[in-house]
């Protein structure tokens, strides 16, 4: 089996100058390149440059896959809009560090796993994922505790019985995933019912946008001002700087899960486990009510069911054919709910005769399927 490397690197404050586009080119001639993205694909061999780098000196956000199980997110920020306490909270030895670069920090997010070898196309997934950047900026740490959790669950097999990790901070509306962190949870395979048993305990967010805009009125003329005047200058993450002094101005809480209600990773995985055991009931639920629907309308309309049959099959084609057995195969289901099979079963007698002759003519690898087919519904509607 070949090897499959994907990198894919995206600038989104400002796109590339001709300088670096030029540099993406020379690390390769096959790269992909648009005024703000570069991505480059490796069946054998392996990528030129640095990639932490690259991303350093030209570009916001890089997403790496390979079919040996690696997993990279980076990210670029102005190391001034990252808080230091989030930085010191949301960390996991080796899979999820923060790193200083001149006036930025980087954010490197890995998960390697021992198993690979399966098919992989990173192809896009940047583009899905890439908003999760702008949400740290703003304040949003869901994909950062997200990172936390998927590492964690990980690490748990590796910890000796009497050890145990504990979850940093619980941002606030972990129950209601965005599209970006949905391509987040895709992308590192976390499981959606360990999200779910994590989210137990998150509130709702403080203070939306809508929310904070009455608060513009706390600042002082002065304030408000110079806010306009760095608007004017483009100044870049104004509004991330605003919204953050309205928060201030708020008395909004930064940390929403204090140290002694924190739970281990082994409490949340356990807690895991009853909410998938719920969500497969609820599902079985909803499919039997499904079900159950479906079989009140085929009820509705058996007599035109069951004389349709005759003509779908005198037409001796493949398709009507399909469609008689497809029928025959409701009609079943519907006799074994009304406890009808006997019934049922007699006057599938006789269209199972009218049937094998045109199976019998049917090419070699059609016919297996169409005896089976028949059969099946012969079989299960038997007394």
């Amino acid at each position: 089996m070949s090897e499959y490397q994907y990198y894919e690197f995206y600038a989104l404050d400002q796109p590339l100058t001709s300088e670096a586009q030029a540099e993406m080119r020379r690390l390769s001639s096959r790269v992909q390149l648009t005024a703000t993205s570069a991505s480059f694909v490796y069946n054998y061999g392996d990528f030129r440059g640095n990639p932490f780098a690259v991303l350093a000196d030209y570009f916001d956000a890089m997403l790496y896959i390979t079919n040996w199980g690696t997993r990279q997110l980076m990210f670029r920020f102005p190391a001034t809009l990252i808080p230091t306490h989030v930085m010191e909270d949301y960390q996991f030895a080796d899979s999820i560090e923060w790193s200083s670069e001149g006036e930025y920090a980087i954010l490197n997010i890995q998960l390697n796993e021992e198993a690979g070898g399966e098919w992989v196309d990173g192809t896009g997934m940047l583009s899905r994922i890439a908003p999760v950047r702008n949400d740290v900026l703003r304040g949003d740490y869901r994909a950062l505790y997200l990172a936390w959790l998927m590492l964690a669950e990980y690490e748990l097999g590796l910890l000796e019985d009497d050890e145990d990790l504990t979850e940093p901070p619980v941002p606030p509306d972990l129950h209601a995933l965005t599209p970006a962190l949905h391509g987040f949870l895709e992308f590192f395979e976390i499981d959606p019912d360990l999200v779910a048993a994590a989210a137990e305990t998150s509130t709702k967010a403080e203070h939306t946008i809508e929310e904070l805009a009455p608060l513009l009125d706390r600042l002082s003329g002065s304030e408000k001002q110079a806010f306009l005047v760095r608007l004017l200058s483009g100044e870049p993450h104004l509004d991330v700087i605003l919204a953050r002094r309205l928060r201030e101005l708020s008395g909004a809480r930064t940390d929403q899960t204090p140290l002694g209600e924190r739970r281990t990773i082994r409490h949340i995985v356990a807690a895991s486990k009853h909410v998938r055991k719920q969500r497969l009931e609820i599902e079985q639920q909803q499919r039997e009510a499904a079900h159950l629907k479906k079989l009140e309308l085929i009820g509705q309309h058996e007599a035109q069911l069951w004389a349709k049959i005759p003509g779908l099959i005198d037409q001796r084609r493949a398709d009507t054919y399909d469609e008689a057995v497809s029928i025959l195969s409701d009609l079943r289901s519907l006799a074994v709910h009304q406890q009808r099979t006997t019934e049922f079963h007699t006057r599938l007698g006789s269209f199972a005769v009218s049937i094998r002759p045109y199976v019998a003519f049917t090419p070699a690898s059609r016919k297996q399927d169409s005896f089976r087919a028949m059969d099946s519904v012969n079989y299960e509607s038997s007394p």
